[in-house]
């Protein structure tokens, strides 16, 4: 089914993100699947594996967990980053900075992050040397991250950057996911884990990372690709209100438990200390914002199944085969096989600007 003149490197990232993330649960799930065995052995056979009633080790359960749950991190961050190199291509309408270094990177991070999980297991009692080198791993994922982050601030550098919807979400990815990043690092240094571990602070970095960067980004994709699934515009701006609560609502929820956690409140617990109380209160009051940009978000585009304007076939202007079809897509996508002759960024350096200024709507 490839398309003549489809090489590696002539495929978007959005696909070499796919495949990294394929690899990932091809390797990563068997082994959640020997844990329920091995469990089930130990029920029905009473065998001592992880129960130390039985003679069992419940670290080697924690092992088994984290060796497939970390990866499963990955399974759900990879894709995203994929979604957020074409959003930001096409929206800077300029071919991506170090696209090898990128497609590269993706499989890096899903190599490096079979090797981290013990991170999670600093406060477990492993020795003092497997807790450095998972640390020095931890620190080493980091960089095929910063090389996708850095690669997509140099595509908008001197780009022709239209801020459309889908656009918003990159840029709120960007900085959202900056910002799980960066206090990943702190939570893969051993000292400062052993005061963050189990508390809020690792809350407030799971959801940076995964609704910072996985669910905006999925919000971005959806409006991105919106108009090619169903032909149909959504509101450009309620879209853009949707955002900027989603944004703002995001991070009082979520940077206050950054404070929380720092300052010693444990998660999962039902009561607090009466210090804590504030900062609690203003992380529900950021929910509200964040769930009414999410209504928001599903109302509109609800509407404009029923109201909106048509689509035109490409209302962004992007150069990848995809929004070289129909909008909606005919049944067999293409009404006879495509050629590849360019790669999927080589945006023509004088063009017409037909539906660019129209936006989302």
């Amino acid at each position: 089914m490839r398309a003549p003149g489809m090489t590696w490197f002539k495929m978007p990232l959005f696909i070499w993100a796919t495949y990294a993330t394929a690899v990932i649960q091809l390797l990563a799930t068997p082994v959640l699947a020997i844990t329920l065995l091995l469990l089930i052995v130990e029920r029905v056979l009473q065998i001592g594996i992880f129960d130390p009633a039985m003679g069992g080790d419940p670290v080697l359960f924690q092992h088994f967990f984290w060796f497939y749950s970390h990866p499963a991190v990955y399974i759900m961050i990879v894709p995203p980053f994929g979604v957020i190199s074409e959003l930001i291509t096409a929206n800077s309408r300029k071919h991506i900075f170090g696209y090898k270094a990128v497609a590269y990177s993706s499989v890096a991070i899903a190599v490096i992050g079979f090797l981290v999980w013990g991170h999670h297991m600093f406060v477990s009692g492993q020795s003092m040397l497997a807790g450095a080198v998972f640390s020095f791993l931890t620190f080493f994922v980091a960089v095929p991250t910063a090389i996708k982050v850095f690669s997509w601030v140099a595509t908008m550098w001197r780009g022709s950057i239209r801020f459309t919807t889908p656009m918003l979400y990159a840029l709120s990815f960007l900085f959202l996911f900056t910002i799980g990043g960066l206090t990943g690092l702190f939570l893969g240094a051993l000292a400062v884990d052993v005061h963050l571990h189990d508390t809020y602070f690792v809350v407030a970095h799971f959801h940076y990372v995964m609704m910072g960067g996985g669910i905006i980004a999925f919000l971005g994709g959806l409006h991105h690709w919106w108009p090619k699934m169903f032909g149909r515009m959504y509101s450009r701006t309620w879209s853009r209100v949707s955002v900027l609560l989603i944004f703002i609502g995001f991070n009082v929820t979520f940077f206050s438990q950054f404070i929380l956690g720092s300052r010693g409140m444990p998660r999962r617990y039902h009561e607090y200390l009466p210090e804590f109380t504030t900062w609690h209160q203003a992380s529900t009051a950021g929910s509200l914002i964040l769930a009414a940009g999410l209504f928001i978000a599903a109302f509109y585009l609800a509407h404009s199944l029923f109201r909106g304007e048509r689509a035109p076939d490409n209302p962004w202007g992007a150069v990848t085969l995809d929004w070289a079809t129909a909008t909606p897509p005919i049944t067999h996508n293409f009404p006879e096989q495509p050629i590849v002759t360019a790669g999927p960024y080589d945006f023509p350096e004088r063009e017409p600007d037909p539906h660019h200024d129209k936006g989302d709507a």
